[in-house]
């Protein structure tokens, strides 16, 4: 069977199970009882898939070459395998050397981010007005006839009182269409900064605590490190509370989200996959030297699993997959 092949699906007890052994073994302190119990779960070979998938993954994001440095002539995944193992993985004794427990930890965390990542930020959430799940995209209208478009995981607030209509975007991405009223301004808050707008519509995505703003009709005033900016129709900045960058063009596709599409143009994987995993449940990433790979296309967000799998062909990468809820890309 190849890495990249259909594989049977593990539900998330027996996978939880796996995880819970490796970590127990990988202290290395199991009691004779333990390890009749740990032989007898592996006889199910259900739990023995399990475990070898969570093998897999922990070669993927172990970071330490010494094993495999000194012991030339078997494959890099045998080896660290035997890392936590030892020499025969057929009955999987304990390891020789000195355990690393957070290599069984990082693994149990892996599972348990892959279980629990479709939950998303309930604490934002809580505190959120209207708010999308993953995947989902939603069109508002607000009391003053303003629309707003939250794109997948995204959360908004706001606050139409007095003489200001003031939103606070707490996550995501949204498309606002601002109706007319000079009396009361119309600002969007993101990522410690601002934007206000001085015409119809423009788009703020926040990131990694950076906020986009991308302007698709007439103007908007953006705050951002104490200092401002007018931003032009088809141009785009990136903003927070110490910063304020430069004033570029925006792409083509800058607000092709709001259409289930994303387009990017010499892009890092990792950017792209990262954008991908917004919309859908579980875990995905891409790792090692793929992650910096410069990519170009567009991609289906309805359909995020077929993204990954038209970018997984198309550069020739391979894929650990624990079942379609954990993804890891890799070369």
């Amino acid at each position: 069977m190849t890495e990249n092949a259909p594989r049977a699906i593990i539900s998330a007890a027996i996978a939880e199970t796996a995880a819970d052994w490796i970590v127990r073994r990988d202290g290395g302190k199991l009691s004779a009882d333990d390890e009749r119990s740990f032989q007898e779960w592996l006889s199910e070979p259900a739990h023995r898939r399990a475990l070898e998938r969570l093998e897999e993954l922990w070669c993927l994001i172990d970071s330490d070459p010494a094993p495999v440095a000194s012991q030339p002539g078997l494959p890099p995944i045998a080896l660290k395998r035997r890392s936590i193992f030892g020499r025969n993985r057929s009955s999987f004794p304990p390891p020789a050397r000195k355990p690393r427990r957070w290599a069984g930890a990082a693994v149990a965390a892996s599972v348990a981010l892959a279980a629990f990542a479709s939950f998303g930020d309930w604490p934002t959430r809580l505190r959120a007005d209207y708010a999308t799940g993953v995947g989902e995209r939603r069109l508002l209208t607000l009391e003053d006839g303003s629309r707003v478009t939250l794109g997948s995981s995204s959360a908004i607030v706001h606050d139409f009182s007095g003489t200001r209509r003031q939103i606070r975007l707490l996550e995501g991405s949204a498309l606002f269409e601002v109706a007319p009223d000079r009396s009361r301004p119309f600002t969007v808050e993101a990522a410690g900064g601002s934007a206000t707008a001085l015409g119809t519509a423009f788009a703020v995505r926040e990131r990694d605590g950076i906020a986009e703003l991308v302007v698709t009709q007439h103007r908007v005033r953006v705050i951002g490190g104490g200092r401002s900016a007018i931003v032009d129709e088809g141009r785009r900045v990136d903003f927070d509370a110490e910063t304020l960058g430069a004033v570029e063009a925006a792409g083509n596709g800058a607000t092709a989200w709001t259409r289930g599409r994303l387009v990017v143009v010499n892009r890092p994987l990792r950017e792209v996959v990262a954008e991908i995993a917004r919309y859908r449940h579980g875990y995905l990433s891409v790792t090692g030297t793929a992650a910096e790979v410069k990519v170009s296309g567009v991609y289906d967000l309805d359909h995020p699993l077929e993204a990954v799998d038209s970018i997984e062909r198309s550069l020739n990468l391979k894929s650990f997959r624990f079942s379609d809820r954990l993804i890891v890309l890799h070369r």
